[in-house]
């Protein structure tokens, strides 16, 4: 059985990708996403899936692209599977919230699969990320000194119905199935743009692997490593913090004390959490700068406000800590309206984070 295939069965039998689920396979035409969609296609039968095709055009690399997209159709339409596709101006989103070409594309990709999922009917998107995104996201977090759940890399599953069930299937063994079944597949040109942080780290990793030296193999035991502790870390606060924290229309609220009794790790992870409703689209909602000041003020016991990016408000009163949108508060004063209408505790979250 070929390692894309194995991926696939584990998938179901572990209910990543339950029998019988509805899912949207995200398919770019690229040697990854094709191993994906011929997999899940002839697994479909046994899991009882049933499956569609998405496909984003981000709006660059002119008829490039269109021709990506016409890939993806036909071979939708030769598997007898719907296809689903969606235009998007990838540059005009990272000018408009001010983010890298990366991450406007990010931004504008996942949107466009929500949607997607909607018209399809899908509960679940599928996506080909795979072992070697795994290593690159490592080192990218590196460079940038970021936390445990950047190092640790792509999740198999998000809150938001988003599954990645080739995590652990390297590129050689995509290209390799890809090989097996005669199957062709298109190559984006930008991936040979060094200006792109995600291709310089790639073709450092190409010259690792084929070095067979310690450093490539202590890179992929760290990225094991990181990922082991992060999962961890996610199981107990979906365990143990998530009943602590609920949310409403306009804010999220917390239990400060219990929180302030919790490891240091888990309060990072619940500050993040919390604060993630009213980040920006594209950035994450703090720096790790702000977040260690709002932990500090925490650990004192005392009432505090603080505005992480001035955007998200974190005020804590007594045992409650409240986190909105600095900006909505705001606006509710200029019109008068003082009241905590929007603040009132909720039902626990129940979106699992691993």
């Amino acid at each position: 059985m070929d390692a894309v295939a194995a991926a696939l069965r584990k998938a179901a039998r572990e209910g990543l990708m339950p029998p019988g689920a509805s899912i949207l396979l995200a398919v770019s035409g690229g040697a990854d996403s094709m191993a994906l969609l011929y997999a899940a296609a002839e697994a479909a039968g046994g899991a009882g899936w049933r499956l569609a095709v998405g496909h984003v055009h981000h709006g660059w690399r002119g008829r490039e692209a269109d021709r990506d997209m016409a890939f993806v159709a036909d071979h939708s339409r030769r598997l007898g599977l719907p296809f689903f596709s969606r235009r998007r101006d990838a540059r005009g989103e990272a000018r408009q919230f001010k983010l890298s070409p990366e991450a406007g594309a990010r931004h504008a990709r996942y949107a466009a699969l929500a949607e997607m999922a909607r018209a399809s009917g899908s509960e679940l998107i599928a996506t080909a990320h795979q072992f070697d995104d795994r290593l690159e996201s490592c080192l990218l977090a590196r460079e940038r000194r970021a936390g445990l759940a950047a190092l640790a890399g792509p999740r198999a599953r998000r809150a938001d119905g988003v599954v990645r069930p080739l995590l652990e299937v390297s590129r050689a063994e995509i290209l390799q199935d890809l090989e097996n079944r005669g199957l062709a597949h298109r190559r984006d040109v930008t991936n040979g743009d060094l200006r792109l942080p995600r291709n310089r780290v790639r073709r450092e990793i190409a010259r690792l692997r084929g070095e067979h030296g310690p450093a490539f193999a202590e890179l992929v035991e760290e990225v094991r490593r990181f990922s082991g502790a992060r999962n961890i870390l996610d199981r107990e606060f979906v365990e143990r913090v998530m009943p602590a924290i609920r949310r409403g229309p306009e804010s999220v609220l917390a239990d400060a004390a219990f929180l302030s009794s919790c490891p240091r790790p888990l309060q990072r992870l619940a500050i993040e959490e919390a604060a993630l409703p009213f980040a920006a689209p594209g950035r994450p909602a703090m720096t790790g700068n702000e977040r260690e000041q709002i932990l500090k003020r925490l650990a004192t016991g005392r009432d505090f406000r603080f505005e992480a990016g001035r955007r998200i408000r974190f005020e804590r009163r007594g045992r409650v800590l409240s986190v909105r949108a600095a900006r909505r508060q705001a606006l509710a004063r200029r019109r008068g309206n003082n009241s905590p209408a929007g603040s009132v505790m909720l039902g626990a979250v129940k979106e699992s984070l691993v």
